[in-house]
């Protein structure tokens, strides 16, 4: 999502449960977020492994934000 969107993107929680790998997305501009106020409007929103529920997609989408699903298809 970086590279195709550019800095700054918005995560929503840690995107993988490893320091090494959240610690290198932040210092190339990720900026990882609990909830979708802290986005400004038309930001780029990234999915973490984790999944989100069916209403924070649709808010997200309503919010116009752009989407980046990195949801662990297993």
């Amino acid at each position: 999502a970086l590279r195709k969107f550019g800095a700054p993107i918005y995560v929503r929680h840690e995107i993988v449960h490893n320091t090494y790998v959240v610690n290198d997305l932040k210092a190339k501009g990720a900026i990882f977020i609990e909830d979708l106020a802290d986005v400004p409007p038309g930001a780029t929103l990234v999915f973490s492994a984790h999944g989100v529920s069916r209403a924070v997609h649709e808010e997200a989408r309503a919010r116009g934000f752009q989407i980046f699903d990195a949801t662990c298809p297993l």
